[in-house]
């Protein structure tokens, strides 16, 4: 691990920058015939940066998709700015908006002031997935009204929980609707950790963030199907005048290089295991303990817990990492307050679990010893505080 002592488990969060990813960059740097030139400019050296651009592009599209074209992608500064980006252009072109409640909070907090006729929070299920058959009752109803087109804003993979959503029993409802629906799914936690084909999906707009991957923080992604345009929200210089400011090559080479890392076949066979030994292991400690979304599909790196005996916060992040070890209480955006977490609560979880709940994402670099060590210090936790079931 980068820090000695520190065992980090919370790769949902952010993936850090890769030792690869690194030694690359600095490779590139160093050579003595780039000069960073804008790449706006038409002299020879801005034109050299447009084909760096244009090369990175390439290297991204290839693991979204075999039929990904460069020219589909939009680079933005952070997953945050795609998913407000892509929200904000739908306001701008559909008649309605419905926004998932498990949505990262870059995208659910945008729907209270969305100036639409129609505006919606899809429900989850106990299990963690989305209720497929309350988003088929909204779409009649929003056809009923007269409506023509809905903007619609989901997870791939829910960044607290991992759990998937399903997306052909989503495109069935989308099909049958009636009605146009434009899709957005953000796709931030499965990047690298599933084989994607992005333009196999039912989305119009699917949302990554180069953090997640192991580039620099600093850099997003909007995979635009063809055809479906994103309405300028600003004037500027970069992707067709959708943004301005001059396009961050080093984000982007950083973004490529981490993508020629890529391998979901990989990642999934050594996380899968250490989410398993994770959970059986939570279960010998307590067997009363709440894991969310185990009986549906998820992305094998993301085990989300709950401990109901208490009845207030118990510090379990800040007395883990006393103990050496780096987790979360629910998306890294939200860490500097404890509030109990929006997704469990619209599981049904209790206020009491959903604050005392710990997220453990594993990556690349994780192994069985850290598992073994993150339950044994969890269990002197448990026998400190004198609660343990």
């Amino acid at each position: 691990m980068w820090q000695k002592n520190v065992h980090y488990l919370d790769y949902n969060a952010s993936a850090g920058v890769s030792h690869s990813v690194r030694e690359r960059l600095i490779s590139f740097l160093k050579n003595e015939e780039l000069f960073l030139a804008n790449p706006s400019s038409r002299h020879r050296p801005g034109q050299k940066m447009q084909h760096l651009m244009y090369e990175a592009s390439q290297g991204v599209a290839r693991t979204l998709g075999a039929a990904v074209s460069p020219d589909d992608l939009v680079w933005v500064s952070s997953g945050t700015e795609a998913n407000q980006t892509v929200i904000r252009s739908l306001e701008r072109t559909v008649e309605g908006m419905i926004i998932g409640a498990g949505e990262h909070s870059a995208s659910h907090d945008l729907l209270e002031g969305l100036d639409v006729p129609f505006k919606a929070e899809l429900p989850l299920l106990p299990e963690g997935s989305y209720d497929l058959a309350r988003l088929a009752e909204m779409l009649k109803e929003a056809r009923e009204r007269g409506l023509r087109s809905i903007g619609l804003s989901l997870f791939w993979a829910n960044n607290e929980t991992g759990v998937l959503t399903p997306l052909a029993a989503l495109s069935r409802i989308i099909r049958e609707s009636g009605i146009e629906v434009r899709l957005h799914l953000d796709g931030a936690q499965v990047w690298g950790k599933i084989l994607l084909d992005v333009p196999g999906t039912p989305a119009d707009y699917v949302t990554f963030s180069a953090h997640k991957i192991g580039a620099p923080a600093g850099t997003g992604l909007i995979w635009k199907r063809p055809g479906s345009g994103i309405a300028p929200l600003l004037t500027g210089s970069q992707n067709g005048g959708l943004r301005g400011g001059t396009e961050n090559l080093l984000g982007m080479m950083a973004t490529r290089f981490a993508c020629e890392d890529l391998d979901p076949a990989g990642f999934q066979q050594k996380t899968v295991g250490l989410q398993r030994r994770l959970e059986e292991g939570l279960v010998r400690i307590d067997p009363g303990i709440q894991i969310w979304g185990w009986q549906e599909r998820r992305i094998s790196n993301t085990t989300r817990f709950s401990f109901k005996q208490f009845q207030s916060y118990e510090n379990w992040i800040e007395l883990l990492d006393l103990r050496g070890f780096a987790v979360s209480h629910g998306s890294a955006c939200k860490a500097r307050v404890i509030e109990p977490s929006r997704v469990l609560l619209s599981m049904g979880a209790s206020r009491e679990a959903a604050l005392n709940s710990i997220r453990v994402s594993f990556g690349p670099s994780n192994h069985a010893e850290e598992v073994d060590g993150f339950l044994k210090a969890l269990s002197g936790i448990l026998e400190q505080k004198g609660r343990a079931s």
